[in-house]
């Protein structure tokens, strides 16, 4: 039993309310659609749990759940379910660290041992800008995302840890990375992490669903998280601190909230409703690419752990998205089974931009 709304206009409708082409271009896009629900029905028939929402020009093309919230209690998915957003926070992480340069209370040029007196020589000079782009050298990760470790457990192991390659040299992925920039915002803006996050970064976006304890989630709202037919569980029915999970997740995972508060948010990066052109600008620099396939800037976002799977696409000068949230593991998450729609929702892109 599947539950799932359609805010889709049929026909030259579609085409005609983004101011796009005419009634040819409009059914080619409801086709799409079509098939689109076609490979997502395939995948839920296979055990495929998730949310999908495409938009064009703040418009809804297709919002719709598929599979279980609950398979054990017989509960449908709904579009207004609860997953972990995976690494899709690291850019709201990468939005606190510009805001607060917007701000005036750091620099993206700061280095480590500004922030960090105990900061040993080799990683002294390990810039702001260098953990956001992945290029600092820091290992990726300490321990299970699970484990409920403080944060100066944290920082003593990324000021410990040997340097994979001198700073600045190549990209090297790093959740830890991005723990120390969520440390540094707390030391700046005085307030614990994701107070200034929701406060600066989420409320502008009117996205309050998230976050981690201070989004309010409860369990019954959630996805269940499944590895083929073994439940995995909720996030909440793993450890978490007090205040939201253990630093091997602060700053770089873990969040909570549902596709349509995570579309809602890109929309509102977009424009420029959390920081300004400049800000956003370097965020671009470092987390957006020109579109062959569609043309103008794009981008692509992807997180999970192993059971939740998240991905964003968005071709930004054209507003058009696809936020897509799955529970179930791979080959049942949403980076594989995009791979059976990605032509699919390429061609709507192509088609509201005029590219086809």
């Amino acid at each position: 039993m599947t539950f799932r709304r359609v805010a889709l206009a049929a026909g030259c409708a579609v085409l005609a309310a983004l101011g796009g082409p005419a009634a040819g271009a409009a059914q080619s896009v409801s086709a799409h659609l079509g098939q689109i629900r076609e490979a997502l029905r395939d995948a839920e028939e296979a055990g495929m749990n998730g949310v999908i929402l495409i938009r064009a020009a703040n418009r809804d093309l297709l919002h719709e759940a598929y599979g279980a919230l609950d398979r054990e209690a017989g509960r449908a998915m709904t579009i207004d379910a609860g997953f972990d957003i995976g690494s899709l926070v690291k850019p709201i992480t990468a939005i606190a660290v510009l805001r607060l340069e917007e701000l005036g209370e750091l620099s993206v040029r700061d280095r480590l041992i500004d922030y960090f007196p105990e900061t040993p020589p080799e990683k002294a000079d390990i810039t702001i800008w260098q953990l956001l782009t992945h290029t600092s050298g820091l290992p990726d990760i300490f321990g299970d995302d699970y484990d409920v470790v403080s944060r100066d457990w944290v920082l003593e192991r990324a000021l410990g840890a040997e340097l994979l390659g001198p700073p600045g040299f190549e990209e090297r992925y790093s959740n830890v990375g991005y723990s120390l920039l969520a440390m540094i915002v707390e030391d700046v803006s005085g307030m614990p992490f994701e107070r200034f996050v929701r406060r600066e970064v989420l409320l502008p976006a009117e996205t309050p669903e998230l976050g981690y304890v201070l989004a309010g989630w409860r369990n019954e709202r959630l996805a269940v998280g499944y590895r083929r037919d073994r439940r995995w569980g909720t996030p909440l029915d793993h450890a978490w601190a007090a205040d939201g999970p253990g630093w091997n997740l602060r700053g770089n995972g873990g969040m909570l909230g549902t596709a349509e508060s995570m579309a809602r948010w890109y929309e509102a990066l977009f424009d420029e409703r959390i920081v300004g052109a400049e800000a956003a600008a370097k965020f671009y620099e470092f987390d957006a690419g020109e579109s062959r396939s569609v043309g103008g800037r794009s981008l692509g976002h992807a997180g999970g752990n192993g059971i939740f799977n998240t991905l964003q696409v968005s071709w930004i000068d054209h507003d058009v998205h696809m936020t897509f949230f799955t529970s179930t593991a791979r080959p049942l998450n949403a980076e594989t089974v995009w791979e059976d729609i990605s032509e699919d929702v390429i061609a709507i892109a192509r088609l509201v931009a005029g590219a086809e």
